[in-house]
């Protein structure tokens, strides 16, 4: 009998060791993932290079030599390119490349964000990762500061003036809006009961859009609000579109591009024009108070260009006999991608310039006299006339 209660009892000794390993064996491999997660940014850092045969952006210096401005984007990689100054920012798979307008790479940093968004404002640029919880600010000399948000972000919008307004999850409300200081530190809180599309900046606020429904229909209400209340300034009846993105206007007022119209708001919220959208959206863009919105009409094979100077007056028209592809907005004028040229636009519709380019381009940059074609893997340069 004695026998036999010792074999039991070193039977159960021996479990619970083996238990007591199992248990520290874990723990000591639980800490190790722990120190080497909070070391992400040296040993990451060592990877650099990898993988970077097939997913990197290189000049040319090939076409330098024959007097051509070109960069070559490899992999397949969707990426993201703006102008910050004289400074070409492109985001591309982990790395934030930065070159000069003359090709010549000038910087290159590497970040850890998955589905990476970039922003440009001002002299910064804003880059996140959507639907993750990160997002950075650089300036052309430095990184200025990164952020762990608490909750997946759904969009982040940045100022000209360096503020960041980032829209993510809550656990209580529809979504959260938070906005951030040009040192990264949150100076306004607000839950928001009814999902956010778009937010802009004005003053000591910003006016943000909000999506609901009725009657099957998607509606857009937008809001002013100051990060000094709670309260909101002005509330906007709904309007019968999906808000793609909100403008703030000089006068405190708002312009709206909507998927299916276009609208003008006044400094109180009062609805001043609505303007259908004839045709399919296909690309929109606004800067210093103008607004060009491209359409197509796929049964005509045909594309409209709505061109919006001021909310005193309609919008001028502008009619294609073929599908274009992209539109921006500089310096008073709207130029417009499409059919193998550049054309250029006053916002009275009449036409003040065209260049002629190759049609494997599907987007346009501009600085100063020149034009940044973007196509799937070849950034290159042309000059207008």
């Amino acid at each position: 009998m004695a026998n036999t209660v010792d074999v039991v009892l070193l039977r159960n000794r021996r479990k619970r060791r083996r238990r007591i390993i199992k248990v520290v064996v874990f723990l000591l491999f639980a800490a190790l993932c722990i120190f080497i997660y909070s070391k992400r940014e040296i040993w990451f850092s060592q990877l650099e290079g990898i993988g970077s045969r097939y997913q990197t952006v290189t000049h040319n210096e090939e076409a330098e030599a024959e007097g051509v401005f070109e960069l070559t984007i490899s992999g397949g990689v969707q990426y993201h390119a703006d102008f910050i100054n004289s400074n070409m920012f492109i985001l591309y798979d982990k790395y934030l490349y930065i070159y000069g307008t003359d090709g010549k790479e000038k910087d290159r940093r590497q970040h850890a964000y998955s589905n990476a968004v970039m922003k440009v404002a001002g002299d910064r640029s804003l880059i996140y990762s959507s639907n993750g919880t990160s997002f950075r600010v650089d300036t052309p000399s430095k990184l200025v500061y990164e952020v762990q948000n608490t909750d997946p972000i759904w969009f982040a919008v940045l100022s000209e003036e360096g503020y960041v307004a980032v829209v993510s999850d809550s656990d209580t409300y529809a979504c959260r809006l938070t906005i951030y200081d040009t040192a990264g530190k949150v100076v306004y809180t607000r839950e928001c009961v009814e999902r956010l599309s778009d937010v802009s900046f004005h003053g000591n606020g910003c006016i943000f859009s909000t999506i609901s429904a009725a009657d099957g229909e998607l509606m857009t209400t937008l809001q002013y609000i100051t990060f000094d209340s709670d309260e909101a300034r002005w509330e906007t009846e709904p309007l019968d579109t999906l808000c793609l993105n909100v403008y703030a206007l000089d006068d405190g007022g708002a312009f709206v591009i909507g998927d299916t119209k276009s609208a003008y708001y006044s400094s109180t919220g009062a609805l001043v024009g609505t303007y259908d959208h004839n045709g399919v959206l296909l690309d929109h863009a606004f800067k210093d108070g103008r607004g060009a919105v491209l359409l197509k009409n796929e049964e005509r094979r045909q594309s409209i260009l709505m061109l919006f100077s001021d909310k005193s007056s309609a919008p001028a028209y502008v009619y294609f006999d073929s599908i274009m592809k992209n539109v921006i907005v500089d310096n008073e004028t709207a130029y417009v991608l499409g059919g193998g040229h550049i054309d250029s636009y006053a916002f009275s519709g009449d036409q003040v310039g065209t260049v002629e380019v190759t049609d494997a381009y599907d987007r346009i940059l501009r600085y100063g006299k020149s034009f940044y074609l973007l196509g799937y893997d070849k950034i290159h340069r042309t000059e207008s006339n």
